[in-house]
Parts: structure tokens; C-alpha cells; sequence
């Protein structure tokens, strides 16, 4: 079927926006690895695409006892992807299922990567009280750490990428954040763009806190601090020549490095994530609140129920005897 011109613009304009970049960064990076794993094979350029499921359960093989599976995994889903932006047919079928899990099974035990640590209350307490109050960086990182804990907050949803520029379709700005909703000073936040629900955006509640982890507190003393236009994003702070945004790789080295010096350990971004839902769950909020506010979609965010050892005994030990009674009999 021929289509205008137009058309055929506006099918690969929507292609090329289809995935986040982060996402289409790493797909090139297995498509080219999947290229040089077809050259070394010989394999000829008119059988890589489509390619047979043959050649799929081979790259995936050459993978084995090397990674972990779902690193395996995930590179045949960018292949997967790679085919239907091509509109090529995908062939892989049950004997690739097979071989994945052949090599799920074969991975080496140094594969496995043990859980990201949470960020806790008490790591929130400690970075408050070492983080300068007359420092508008500081007080940036610690409304933006607050925030991202109590929120249940993927970083990219509120930092920019960069220090002198932001998406502003992507990235929180001071107007997204509303006047107190409660006695209490809790607010809401919106989101304008979401991994889940992309530029649908989402809402989440900051609640108040009685601690110095309070993220209200902490970002009503950056917006304080940090004078700057509703239209810039809620974590940037002044700058005698401007301001700039809090980039995620500035605000973990800050965060890490205090509390690196006080004996935790290092973090990641998710682990904000993670920190503020097991932190939830621990103070005996119901799953489903928690599942909520934090915005997920399944039940995988039960996996992130780290303490298990706390939570068994808060919620099993010394459980009321419940006495069984016998059916009437007939």
C-alpha cells in the first residue's frame, strides 16, 4: 500500500518517540552487539532481519554461563523491538523460550546481584542534619531527597538531566506543586510526564512528617531560599548568575557522601523508591494505600518489601488463637 508522503513522516515521527530515550540507548546498544555477533557468524545481511529463529536462539546461547538471564532476556526484547520498528516479522517462538531458560539456569551466581539497598528514615535524619541550611544546593538535595522517599518518586520524574537546561514537558516544575491541602501542610505534586503514563502525568501526595525527614518542611525552605520563577523546576536553586537544576548525578554524589562518612552504604536512585514503600509498609500503612501512592501498577512492588525480618514479627507474632468449630453434622 503507497501512502503520502505526510504520512509515512508522521508513522516515523511516532516510531522514533515510541520508547525513552534512556530505552533506545540501551536497544542500540544490543542491536549493534547483535550486528557484530552476525558478522563474526558470517551470517549474510539479508538473513539478519528478519531474523530466523535460529540465529535468535543463537545469540542468545552465545550469552551462556556469561550473564544473568534476564540480562539475556532483555536483550531479545530490544531485538523484539528492533524488528517491529522495521515492521519485519518476529520469529522466535518456543525454542527460543527454551534456550532462554536454558540460559537463566546457566547463570554463574556472581550474576546475581543482590537487592539494591533502601534509602531509610534514619538515613533521611542523618542526611538533614549535615546538609548546610544556608546552602541553597544543599537545601535543594535535601527537599529533592525527601521528596523522592515520602513521594515513592523515580528520580527522572524531577531532576533534569542537565544543570543549564530541562524538558520542561518532562520535569516537576514549582507550579506543579500545590498550596497546603490539609491542616496539616501536606500537598500534592504533579507529574507531567510519568514512566508509566507518559505525558498523561500523575498526582502524588506529600504527606507531613514529625521528623527532620519532613519533606513539607524542606521544600518550603528551598522554595525560600532558592527565589526563582514558577516555571522553573521545583529542584533548582539560585546561583549569583542564574540558577541551576539539581542533576541527578550531582545529587547522589552529595547524598552518597554524607552518608558514606556515617557508615551506610552507597545508594542508587531507586532506592528512594524502595526506601519510602518498605518504610511505609514497616509503619503498618495497608499494601494497598501504599501500592496507591506510589503509583504502581501491579503487585511488583511487593518485591520491595526488604525487612522482611521487622515486618514477620510486626504483622505474625503472637497472633489471637482462634478456636476451629465443627460443622453441624448432617
Amino acid at each position: 500500500m503507497s501512502l503520502s508522503r505526510d504520512t509515512e513522516f508522521r508513522i516515523q515521527l511516532a516510531l522514533d518517540s515510541a520508547w525513552a530515550d534512556s530505552t533506545q540507548r540501551k536497544y542500540r546498544g544490543t542491536i549493534t552487539n547483535f550486528l557484530n555477533f552476525c558478522d563474526s557468524e558470517c551470517v549474510p545481511l539479508q538473513d539478519r532481519c528478519p531474523a530466523s529463529e535460529h540465529l535468535l536462539c543463537a545469540f542468545a546461547s552465545s550469552r551462556l554461563g556469561t550473564v544473568a538471564g534476564s540480562t539475556v532476556q532483555s536483550h531479545i526484547s530490544a531485538l523484539k523491538a528492533w524488528h517491529a520498528y522495521r515492521n519485519a516479522p518476529w520469529k522466535g517462538a518456543i525454542r527460543l523460550k527454551l534456550v532462554l531458560n536454558g540460559v537463566s539456569n546457566r547463570a554463574p551466581h556472581s550474576s546475581l546481584l543482590p537487592p539494591r539497598p533502601p534509602v531509610t528514615r534514619a538515613m533521611l535524619v542523618v542526611l538533614a542534619s549535615n546538609l548546610s541550611p544556608t546552602d541553597p544546593f544543599d537545601c535543594c538535595c535535601l527537599a529533592a531527597a525527601t521528596s523522592a522517599f515520602w513521594g515513592q518518586l523515580r528520580l527522572g520524574e524531577i531532576l533534569s538531566p542537565w544543570e543549564s537546561s530541562y524538558p520542561s514537558a518532562h520535569i516537576t516544575c514549582r507550579l506543579h506543586l500545590s498550596d497546603p491541602i490539609n491542616s496539616n501542610g501536606s500537598r500534592k505534586l504533579h507529574l507531567p510526564f510519568t514512566k508509566v503514563r507518559k505525558n498523561k502525568g500523575e498526582e502524588v501526595i506529600l504527606c507531613r512528617q514529625r521528623d527532620s525527614s519532613d519533606p513539607i518542611v524542606a521544600i518550603e525552605h528551598h522554595l525560600r531560599l532558592s527565589i526563582l520563577s514558577p516555571n522553573h523546576p521545583l529542584f533548582s536553586y539560585a546561583l549569583s548568575s542564574g540558577f541551576a537544576c539539581l542533576t541527578r548525578r550531582k545529587f547522589l554524589a552529595r547524598c552518597n557522601s554524607i552518608w558514606v562518612h556515617a557508615g551506610f552504604k552507597a545508594v542508587t536512585g531507586h532506592s528512594f523508591r524502595i526506601g519510602g514503600t518498605t518504610e511505609m509498609l514497616l509503619s503498618g500503612v495497608p499494601p494497598d494505600v501504599v501500592k496507591a501512592l506510589g503509583r504502581w501498577s501491579s503487585d511488583s512492588f511487593l518485591r520491595y518489601w526488604r525487612s522482611l525480618e521487622l515486618l514477620a514479627p510486626l504483622h505474625v507474632e503472637n497472633l489471637k488463637h482462634c478456636m476451629l468449630v465443627s460443622p453441624p453434622s448432617a
